[in-house]
Formats: C-alpha cells, sequence, structure tokens
C-alpha cells in the first residue's frame, strides 16, 4: 500500500522545482550577458563616432572665431596706430 503522505511530498517537491525554475528563469545566462556587452559596444562605437564628427565641427566653429577675432584685433590695432600717428604728427 503506498503511502498517502509520499505523493504529497512528491507533488511539493514538483511545485517548488517548477518556482525555482521560474525563479532562475530571471537569471542572466552567459549568452545573456554576451548579448548585451555587443550591444553595449556597439552604442559605444557609435557614441565615439559621433563624437568625432561634432568635435570635428566645434574644431572648425573655433578656428573661424580665433581668425575673425584675430583679424578684428589687427585691424584695432591698425587703426589705433594710424590715428596715434596722425594725431601726435
Amino acid at each position: 500500500m503506498a503511502d498517502p503522505s509520499f505523493g504529497a511530498a512528491a507533488l511539493t517537491r514538483a511545485e517548488l522545482r517548477e518556482e525555482l525554475d521560474r525563479s532562475l528563469a530571471h537569471y542572466a545566462t552567459k549568452q545573456d550577458l554576451a548579448d548585451q556587452r555587443a550591444e553595449v559596444m556597439t552604442e559605444i562605437a557609435n557614441l565615439r563616432g559621433e563624437m568625432k564628427a561634432e568635435i570635428a565641427n566645434l574644431r572648425a566653429d573655433l578656428i573661424k572665431w580665433m581668425i575673425g577675432l584675430m583679424l578684428g584685433s589687427v585691424t584695432t590695432a591698425v587703426a589705433i596706430a594710424v590715428a596715434v600717428d596722425r594725431f601726435a604728427g
């Protein structure tokens, strides 16, 4: 004759196994981590390219401003020198 508590214990064990499997399903596997790492590395490479392009644009803008300011400064210095020469001479 079978022990009635044995079936209940087996059922409980099966339920525990099912719950454990459900709980473990939430954890990442090595392949999941490798996939995530690949995605992150791709995003970093894309961002690196975007940043290089933006820095190049900013560098060009900065050079334009520097040349403009230098020309303005030279023009002002020449104008002051001419004015001083006219008034002093």
